[in-house]
């Protein structure tokens, strides 16, 4: 996390201030501050209109220079920011209120970090969150309402009948770790196969919101790759190579969130399918223990998120967005089955 300066720079990592002695200047302000002497209500209304902003607030945007397969990371992947994001984001709203006199600064955080929402997309190492949450502070932590971070699929690692396992050849240390202690496996033995590896960063940015009862509500929204939904595979429809994004990471973020926030965090799940597949395989993905919340039709043909696209002339199905909500857990958490039938097979891993 050394460089979560660089990362965030000082724009949306704004700590609060801890407190200090009655000075001359704070003494002046309470009396003479012409924001500070206007009626509750108005003051209010003009922190809302300066701080909160249309549309989320992109604190950090990037992409992968390397076009490889999500289930093998680099070991020193690329990333491209995309400064544009956040730039746009941030010139809608007046940051320096934040930065203003200890108390217009204590009302103004609590605005920005409540009514706004704080994106995370495109590909992204959950370290990145992980510091700014950190940066920001617990009080402002509390303060936040609304979060979006956009997941794909977990890498994969071989996983022996015993349960220890092999990482791929090229995978980064960073992306590999044991099965979580929550799970317990699928049989007594199982086979030899392909699992999900779950990042424990994850964990650690929901612990952050471990919440008494009575503070307020905290929405994560969790973007989804279109044509993903946890569990399904969607071969025929050529979105997936036969490596399934498995119900480990959806199940394990429930436990984590029913254990940490104790009903202060609600989970949700985003994505975009064609219209037709959502029709067809609904019933089978809340069989999976999926609530299906709300659905949207796009009318953006499904193949313009693809390369090569196919023939711009042929009829193509229109696209549904989603949003789902992972039904609370009963009983012991049971891992996935193994997926022994790998493209790459176990010689892609190694100790």
């Amino acid at each position: 996390m050394a460089d979560s300066q660089d990362l965030f720079d000082d724009v949306f990592v704004i700590p609060p201030r801890p407190p200090s002695p009655c000075t001359k200047i704070t003494a002046r302000n309470s009396t003479h501050s012409r924001l500070l002497m206007l009626p509750d209500e108005i003051r209010l209304d003009i922190y809302l209109r300066c701080l909160v902003s249309s549309l989320p607030i992109v604190v950090w945007s990037a992409q992968e220079k390397s076009l490889s397969d999500d289930s093998i990371p680099l070991k020193s992947p690329r990333l491209i920011r995309n400064p544009e994001a956040r730039a746009s984001d941030i010139c809608r709203v007046l940051i320096t209120l934040l930065r203003s006199c200890r108390s217009l600064a204590a009302d103004a955080a609590c605005i920005f970090y409540s009514e706004n929402t704080f994106v995370f997309s495109g590909r992204h190492r959950y370290y990145r969150i992980i510091a700014w949450l950190d940066a920001i502070g617990q009080r402002n932590r509390d303060n936040l309402s609304a979060l979006e971070i956009s997941v794909r699929r977990p890498p994969k690692a071989w996983q022996l009948p015993d349960g220890t396992r092999l990482k791929a050849r090229v995978q980064d240390v960073q992306e590999f770790s044991p099965r979580h202690p929550h799970f317990s496996g699928p049989s007594p033995i199982s086979p030899e196969g392909e699992v999900d590896v779950i990042n424990p960063a994850i964990e650690t940015i929901i612990s952050f919101f471990a919440r008494p009862g009575g503070v307020p509500k905290i929405k994560l929204v969790l973007q989804l790759s279109y044509g993903t939904v946890p569990g399904m595979e969607f071969i025929d429809f050529g979105f997936q190579d036969g490596t399934l994004f498995t119900m480990d990471l959806p199940n394990l973020i429930e436990k984590w969130r029913a254990g940490y926030t104790f009903g202060s965090m609600e989970v949700l799940w985003r994505g975009e399918l064609p219209e037709k597949l959502l029709t067809r395989d609904e019933g089978e993905i809340k069989g999976l223990g999926w609530e299906i919340l709300d659905e949207e039709n796009i009318q953006r043909p499904w193949f313009l998120h693809f390369r090569p696209r196919p023939d711009p002339s042929r009829t193509m199905p229109s696209s549904r967005q989603f949003l789902l909500k992972k039904k609370e857990l009963t009983g012991s958490l049971v891992a996935a089955t193994t997926s022994p039938m790998s493209a790459k097979g176990r010689e892609a891993y190694t100790h």
